[in-house]
């Protein structure tokens, strides 16, 4: 393969004369710093490419790394959506009875409950729990099948839950 200034003057992007020059600068140099210069230039480089090479890969690691938490942090939303989704009463919020709550900031909230689902949360046998946009409001209402699977992955969404409630 040929030199890459010839390449370069043969695509007609530098002319003769600068090729001629850009050699002849060569020759200065590698006789003004010598052999061990020259070792020590090359040496140089390569330290510099590899120092570059390994940036590149930590960079890609960490890169990669943050690719898998998220899609681990997309998959665990959507297990959670699924969930809340799953157990989901919606004839819970129908009714007209208020029932007050205190979310984990320590603010007072309420659900306005039908009858039965007032009941079932007396009992345990339903829960209240963060919906996170997976269904309309900021809490719902869930079964205590949906509230225990929720409990395993994400116990801080569970707003309130009697599982000492007693049966009716």
């Amino acid at each position: 393969m040929s030199d890459i200034r010839e390449q370069l003057r043969k695509a007609g992007l530098v002319t003769s004369k600068q090729v001629r020059r850009a050699k002849h600068e060569e020759r200065l140099h590698a006789a003004e710093v010598g052999r061990e210069g020259l070792e020590a230039e090359r040496a140089a480089e390569d330290e510099r490419l590899r120092q570059e090479i390994e940036e590149r890969r930590r960079s890609d690691r960490l890169r990669e790394e943050a690719l898998r938490r998220r899609a681990a942090e997309e998959a665990h939303a959507g297990r959670l959506g699924a969930l809340i989704r799953g157990g989901w009463m919606r004839e819970a919020t129908a009714g007209a009875r208020r029932f007050f709550f205190v979310v984990p900031s320590g603010r007072i909230s309420f659900i306005d409950l039908a009858d039965l689902a007032a009941r079932r949360l007396a009992t345990g046998t339903a829960a209240i729990v963060q919906s996170f946009g997976h269904v309309r409001g900021e809490h719902c209402v869930v079964t205590d099948k949906a509230a225990a699977e929720i409990e395993k992955h994400t116990p801080a969404a569970i707003v309130f839950w009697n599982r000492g409630g007693s049966r009716d």
